[in-house]
């Protein structure tokens, strides 16, 4: 039987269908966050935003929510691309996202969170106490460091 947090390590990894692209928008965006140069808003379409296409002058993004496609956080997003070296225009859609920064970091969040679970129970102080005391591991009491 599978934990519950393994049936939610599956489904994340289900959702998510990694792109080349998707792994140069995942750089970008990982590399904006950590400079500060993204916060609120801007931030929350970055990281939720599919990078579909990209050329020389000009960038499609694909969002789920439509909420997040303002024209003031295009912008403020398109500024501070600039800034990092990407002078581009955003070109912005709604509809399915396969492959965004948000999904990455979820999935590898979950991929993280297994490998604590693992490591707890291949312990073999915790499998002692398991079998001989009858000790329990209380579901979703496992937190990765």
């Amino acid at each position: 039987a599978d934990s519950r947090s393994e049936v939610l390590a599956q489904q994340s990894v289900a959702a998510l269908v990694p792109t080349e692209d998707g792994s140069f928008w995942h750089a970008v965006v990982q590399g904006l966050v950590a400079k500060e140069a993204i916060s609120g808003l801007v931030r929350e379409l970055a990281l939720q935003a599919q990078l579909l296409a990209r050329d020389t002058d000009q960038w499609l993004l694909r969002l789920e929510r439509e909420s997040l496609n303002q024209p003031g956080s295009r912008d403020r997003l398109a500024s501070a691309l600039q800034a990092a070296g990407h002078a581009v225009q955003l070109v912005v859609e709604v509809g399915r996202v396969s492959d965004s920064p948000a999904r990455r970091n979820a999935q590898a969040a979950a991929e993280r969170q297994l490998a604590a679970e693992k490591i707890i129970f291949e312990d073999p102080f915790v499998q002692t106490m398991l079998r001989d005391f009858g000790a329990k591991i209380v579901p979703g009491s496992i937190k990765q460091g």
